[in-house]
């Protein structure tokens, strides 16, 4: 009999339970039904055990999954936080859903303020078709049903928070499902400005090599046309005097035979102008061999270390090579004082002066042109001077001056305020490296619109490549 019913039946049946066989065939069915009850019951709680069992199981898996996508998370924000790559997430309308705080250290802008802006707006104007065409071509992908998420490559420019452009070198991909874009950005415009420069030293060198060649073949010629040249004036005075000898032996009669044919080759005028016509072709002969000599210097390529050489003497080759462009519009004044040697990049300092010289003759042109004032008045001003542990050579045009909105720009690369054709906006650029990047100088700036414009430079006389400033 079950344990439990017996329990049961002492308890009623305190006087002993009925023992006929109708009630103990019911006792024993009772009895049965309890073990029956009691087995199922055993293999619930076996169920339940097992079934708790896989449920602890899987609730541990489902924590350590938690547990690890919280830890990918947290990687995956940290490195979206601190990466220094500028990544963000754009939608399909081009809005930026997230954007990380690299943006405000390359561009200036906050984040948080990015989000629901458009990505276009912060775009230079010429770049917004090839930005929207690979936007385009990613999501045609997607709609031809692409399984492998395709990555594009841009570069393109990119204003900053204070107005300047930048250079980005993005690459992007796309989330079909979601219609999202994922795309990360680097600034590349210092590289982008060094392979300019780079690329403008060689072809400079390049240049300066043709210029070495042309000066070297023209020198040798120019020296026959001078010694003949000189001694074409030396015979005239010999043959002046000799014939003022014979003229003094000549008698009256043969004097007056001799009349026509001195009338005939104008003996007079020629012994008049001749010595002058030779006294101009040696002076255009010293000119050209002074712009030969400039042309030889000036082109002969920068040595890897610094060398003394003199500053006065490098910006009067300066001068005869901008004579072209400067003597059709002003006057030039120079005001060297006594410089010692500077130890520098003599070849790349000379490349300075030539393009501020240049960029002055320019300003007073355009003045001119503006204003009708007439060229006797403009004038250039080179000046030199030693201040304390620097030499300062200072440049000064009466041109048409630079506004102040774009003073702060002048010096960014390609940016320039000259006709498609006369400025290329790299001449400023290369000032500001050679003496800041090159010498640890500094560039200076004074401006005013319609009276002109000076710049000065100062370089250390010990100078280091240490970085300078431009102000």
């Amino acid at each position: 009999m079950h344990p439990l019913l017996a329990r049961q039946l002492k308890r009623y049946f305190k006087a002993g339970a009925p023992t006929d066989a109708a009630f103990t065939a019911f006792v024993q069915a009772v009895s049965d039904a309890y073990r029956a009850s009691d087995d199922d019951s055993a293999l619930l709680e076996h169920s339940l055990k097992l079934a708790s069992a896989e449920l602890e199981e899987r609730y541990h898996t489902l924590q350590k999954d938690i547990a690890e996508r919280e830890r990918v998370q947290g990687e995956r924000d940290a490195f979206f936080r601190a990466s220094p790559d500028m990544l963000s997430v754009i939608d399909r309308d081009l809005r930026i859903v997230l954007a990380n705080p690299s943006w405000q250290r390359v561009l200036g802008y906050d984040p948080a303020g990015l989000v629901g802006a458009n990505f276009l707006d912060t775009i230079h104007p010429e770049d917004v078709s090839r930005i929207t065409g690979g936007a385009q071509s990613l999501v045609e992908q997607t709609k031809a049903g692409v399984e492998q998420a395709t990555v594009r490559d841009f570069e393109f420019r990119q204003r900053t928070a204070s107005g300047e452009w930048r250079t980005i070198s993005a690459a992007a991909t796309i989330d079909g499902q979601r219609g999202l874009f994922f795309a990360v950005g680097r600034d590349v415009t210092s590289q982008r400005s060094m392979a300019r420069e780079l690329e403008q030293t060689h072809r400079l060198e390049a240049v300066g090599q043709l210029a070495a060649g042309m000066a070297h073949e023209i020198n040798t010629p120019i020296q026959y046309v001078g010694d003949n040249v000189q001694f074409a004036g030396d015979g005239f005075e010999s043959l002046d005097e000799y014939l003022q000898a014979v003229d003094q032996v000549l008698q009256p009669q043969q004097r007056a035979a001799l009349k026509p044919a001195m009338a005939k080759a104008d003996l007079e005028y020629l012994k008049e102008e001749l010595p002058r016509s030779l006294s101009e072709a040696k002076d255009g002969v010293r000119r050209v061999a002074e712009l030969v000599r400039a042309l030889k210097e000036f082109a002969h390529p920068d040595q890897g270390e610094k060398s003394h050489a003199d500053i006065n003497k490098a910006l009067e080759r300066a001068l005869i090579m901008a004579r072209g462009e400067l003597r059709h519009v002003t006057r030039v004044e120079t005001q060297f004082g006594e410089l010692p040697p500077l130890r520098c990049h003599i070849g790349s300092l000379s490349q300075v002066f030539l393009n501020l010289l240049v960029n002055a003759a320019h300003a007073v042109e355009e003045r001119t042109a503006k204003q009708g004032v007439a060229m006797a008045d403009h004038r250039v001003t080179v000046r030199t001077r030693l201040d304390g542990d620097d030499v300062v050579i200072s440049i000064t045009d009466t041109g048409c001056g630079i506004p102040a909105n774009i003073r702060e720009r002048i010096f960014e690369p390609f940016f320039t305020t000259k006709p498609m054709g006369k400025g290329s906006g790299q001449g400023l650029p290369l000032v500001r490296n050679v003496v800041i990047q090159k010498h640890g100088g500094r560039v200076e700036v004074e401006s005013e619109v319609n009276v002109g414009t000076t710049f000065t430079l100062r370089l250390p006389l010990e100078s280091s490549s240490q970085v300078g400033k431009a102000a």
